[in-house]
């Protein structure tokens, strides 16, 4: 009968081990980064060429990029911890063999001796301790997925920032190369006039200064916009590949996130939809689990065993076995046992405290990207009607210049103004479209309908 139990507990042993996942834990994380905006193809490895959109940016982002697969790692540990804790609930089962030759003074002759034993141990109750421990483990699976969500929002917004700038940026490579071409033309216009006799040489030379400062202008745009092209490829994972063109984001930029309520009650919707609040509510949880697993720790321990063996030393045979409960009382632990309560029970106060940081955090950023947007709408609204009078104040100028009714400082003032205002129109449009990006994170609700253009009619 011992033998077969015996077997019969080898054999559990053995199929435990060989299972990859007994407690199906590790299977709860996400196996894909950008699984819960888009669970899909996004995840390819072949290099962006072509035209690249807003989304298919983000996608690569949140699929190649260090960060996310870092706390994607991250919650794939806390899972193995969690089976850690779950593997209380279950019996530990030894095997152990012990094999040895030798003699003595009665016997001269060598002998071979073995010794074959089975022991299992399994705990009934501690008083809530490996209860409290799987709690804990839980909670902290449930903060690491929390905070692999807040990554991956966050990597979101990084991504959309930086396509947006570099958008931007193309559009000042545009302004800078529309500014010199302006600046030739009026360079142009003061060489004809002086060869002319109708104009003086100081303006050719005012003109010839400005076209310079214009070509110096058109260097640095291009030079920006080859810096936020780097790091836009680095966000999505590899800096070198930049064999892409940025789409026409237009349909997407109409699209994006107004406000759709008070800000008091987007507030409070934030606080129940931020990642960065579920982890701190769970990190509370697993602390209030650790106070009561230090408070387990210092209570008894009841516990049931199990030992079956056989020794062979060549002329005798024995069989043994025992079955029995264990019950450990601790008595005295030099008062360490006082501390670590007191250590857990901090611990969980100051997890309390960054919950509530973490609230007042999430308010103040819906606040701030709530009133950032009405003032962006506002100033992008009013931008277009600026571009448009510097470039007729510009045009009149240029011609007055040309027949003779107007002076060169009058054409350099309007072009300078014209640039500025066409500048302004730009940086407007990039801080419109990022605090629509920030309120989105703000609020929880980032997605990809605002980011991907609505089909025209009769267009697949």
């Amino acid at each position: 009968m011992n033998t077969r139990l015996s077997l019969l507990l080898v054999m559990l042993v053995s199929s435990a081990a060989s299972a990859a996942d007994p407690f199906l834990v590790m299977a709860r994380t996400l196996p894909s980064p950008a699984a819960e905006l888009r669970p899909a193809e996004a995840c390819e490895a072949t290099a962006v060429v072509g035209t690249l959109t807003l989304a298919r940016a983000v996608e690569r982002a949140l699929c190649a990029n260090p960060a996310t697969r870092s706390a994607w790692l991250t919650a794939r540990l806390r899972a193995a911890e969690l089976g850690q804790a779950q593997s209380a609930y279950l019996p530990e089962v030894s095997l152990s063999a012990r094999l040895a030759r030798g003699g003595d003074d009665l016997l001269p002759n060598d002998r071979s001796a073995w010794q074959l034993g089975l022991d299992a141990q399994y705990l009934l109750y501690d008083f809530g301790g490996r209860a409290a421990r799987r709690d804990a483990a839980e909670a902290l699976l449930a903060a690491a997925h929390a905070s692999h969500d807040a990554s991956v929002r966050v990597l979101y917004l990084q991504t959309v920032t930086a396509y947006f700038s570099l958008a931007t940026a193309q559009g000042a490579v545009a302004a800078a190369r529309e500014a010199e071409a302006s600046a030739l033309e009026a360079l142009k216009a003061a060489t004809a006039r002086v060869e002319a006799g109708t104009g003086i040489p100081v303006d050719r030379l005012q003109a010839k200064t400005v076209y310079t400062q214009r070509e110096i202008e058109r260097i640095r745009a291009e030079g920006e916009a080859a810096r936020l092209r780097g790091e836009l490829a680095a966000l999505m994972g590899d800096v070198g590949q930049t064999a892409w063109q940025l789409a026409d984001d237009e349909a997407a930029f109409g699209q994006a996130l107004e406000p759709g309520g008070a800000v008091d009650a987007l507030i409070d919707a934030a606080r129940a939809r931020r990642p960065e609040f579920r982890a701190a509510e769970a990190t509370l949880l697993a602390r209030e689990a650790g106070v009561r697993n230090a408070e387990a720790a210092g209570k008894p321990r009841l516990s049931t065993f199990f030992s079956s063996g056989r020794q062979d030393g060549g002329i005798q045979v024995a069989n043994s076995s025992s079955v029995g409960v264990n019950l450990t009382i601790p008595l005295f632990t030099g008062y360490r046992n006082t501390y670590e309560i007191a250590a857990a029970q901090t611990q969980a106060e100051l997890a309390r405290v960054e919950r509530d940081r973490v609230v007042n955090q999430v308010a103040l950023e819906v606040w701030r990207a709530y009133y950032r947007l009405q003032s962006e709408t506002e100033a992008d609204r009013r931008s277009a009607d600026l571009v448009e009078s510097a470039a007729a104040a510009e045009r009149l100028a240029l011609g007055r210049y040309k027949a003779g009714l107007g002076i060169l400082l009058d054409v350099l003032s309007a072009q300078a103004n014209l640039a500025q205002a066409r500048q302004s129109q730009l940086l407007t449009r990039l801080g419109l479209r990022v605090v629509r990006a920030e309120l989105a994170q703000a609020m929880g609700e980032l997605s990809w309908d605002w980011m991907e253009p609505v089909p025209q009619e009769g267009m697949q």
